[in-house]
C-alpha cells in the first residue's frame, strides 16, 4: 500500500504541472462552417459573437428538459443563438428555451468534452484541501457506514462542520458531535491557503464528566480543481476532565487529487504522526496511507479505496458517499 501510494503521489505532482499550463477558461468555440450550421444566422449574430464578453459559457435548459452547453452568440425576443461546446451552431425559437445559465466555473477540453468544476475540490477523504467552498455550496457526507457530515459554506471564505457518529447515540453515554470551521482563500489562481478547527464533544464517555478533542490545522494548496496537492500541519488536544493529554504531539499531512476523466478521480491521503506513533517495529514507518478511486457527477460522489495502518496486516476499506448541493 506505500508503494502505490508514493506511486500515486509521483502521477499527482505530474498531472499538476501539466494542470497548471492548462488553461482554465473554456476553449474558444469551433469555427463556423456551412456543414455546422444548419440554419442561416442573421448577420447581426455574426457581429456580436465577435465581442469577447460573449464568450462565456453557458448551459442552455429547453422546456422539454434538454440541456445544451456553449456560447449564446446573440439572444433576443424571438431566437436564441448557439455555439455548441462540441462544434456546431444551433438556432433555437426563444418559447423552446425554459432559462440560460452562465457556467463560469466549467471548462471544455481539447477533446470538446465539457468539463464541470469537481465540486469535491475543497477536501480529500478526510484532510480539507486549501480551497474553499463558495458561499451557499455545501455537501453531506456519509463515511463509512457510520459517521455523517455537513459542511457549508458560509461566505466564500468561511465554511462551517457539523457531523457526528449517529448510531452511536443509541449506546449508553455514546451522544457525540464533531463541529468545525475552516477560513482561507485563494493567494493566487494555483496557491491557496485555509487555517481551521474542529472539535469532538463526547459528553458521557468519562465517567459521566464528558471528554473531547480538538484539532487547530493549516492547509497550504498548490494546483486547480481538476489536479491538486496539498501539505497540511496539524495539532491534536484531547481533554479528559478538563486535562490535555496530547498536548505534545503534531500531524503532517500530505495528500493529493487528480481528475482522470470526466468523472473518475485518483485520492491519496497521508498522515505522518512521528510523536503519536512512537515504539513502532522497526519496518514499519509512522504513517498511515490511503487510496482511493473518485466517481463523481456534477452533485454526488462516491470514494473507494482502502486504508494501510502501521502494524495492521491488510489494508482497511474504505466508503464514502457524498451529496454537493448549491
Amino acid at each position: 500500500m506505500l508503494t502505490t501510494t508514493s506511486l500515486a503521489l509521483s502521477i499527482l505532482l505530474t498531472f499538476t504541472q501539466q494542470e497548471a499550463t492548462r488553461p482554465e477558461s473554456p476553449a474558444p468555440a469551433a469555427p463556423v462552417s456551412d456543414e455546422a450550421a444548419p440554419t442561416p444566422v442573421p448577420e447581426e449574430a455574426r457581429a456580436v459573437e465577435t465581442a469577447p464578453e460573449k464568450r462565456e459559457l453557458s448551459r442552455i435548459t429547453l422546456k422539454d428538459g434538454q440541456e445544451l452547453r456553449g456560447v449564446v452568440v446573440h439572444r433576443d425576443a424571438g431566437v436564441v443563438v448557439v455555439e455548441l461546446a462540441t462544434g456546431g451552431r444551433l438556432e433555437l425559437p426563444a418559447t423552446q428555451v425554459e432559462r440560460v445559465e452562465a457556467e463560469p466555473h466549467a471548462q471544455v477540453r481539447a477533446n470538446g468534452e465539457v468539463w464541470f468544476q469537481d465540486p469535491n475540490r475543497t477536501r480529500y477523504l478526510y484532510a480539507p484541501s486549501g480551497m474553499m467552498l463558495r458561499q451557499g455550496e455545501g455537501y453531506f457526507s456519509q463515511k463509512e457506514l457510520f459517521f455523517s457530515s455537513m459542511n457549508y459554506g458560509l461566505t466564500d471564505h468561511i465554511t462551517v462542520q457539523v457531523g457526528a457518529v449517529v448510531p452511536a447515540w443509541l449506546a449508553d453515554g455514546g451522544f457525540n458531535l464533531i463541529g468545525g470551521v475552516k477560513v482561507g482563500g485563494s493567494v493566487t489562481d494555483r496557491l491557496h491557503l485555509a487555517l481551521g478547527a474542529q472539535a469532538l464533544f463526547l459528553p458521557g464517555l468519562v465517567n459521566g464528566s464528558g471528554a473531547g478533542m480538538g484539532f487547530l490545522f493549516g492547509t497550504a494548496t498548490y494546483g486547480t480543481p481538476a489536479a491538486h496537492v496539498s501539505l497540511a500541519l496539524g495539532k491534536p488536544l484531547t481533554f479528559a476532565s478538563g486535562e490535555e493529554i496530547l498536548n505534545r504531539h503534531y500531524i503532517v499531512a500530505v495528500s493529493g487529487n487528480v481528475r482522470m476523466t470526466q468523472t473518475l478521480a485518483l485520492v491519496t491521503e497521508n498522515w505522518v504522526m512521528p510523536t503519536i506513533l512512537e515504539g513502532l517495529s522497526d519496518n514499519q514507518l509512522p504513517m498511515i496511507n490511503s487510496l482511493a478511486l473518485r466517481l463523481f457527477g456534477e452533485h454526488w460522489s462516491v470514494d473507494l479505496g482502502g486504508v494501510r495502518i502501521p502494524e495492521v496486516p491488510i489494508p482497511i476499506p474504505w466508503l464514502d458517499f457524498t451529496y454537493n448541493f448549491g
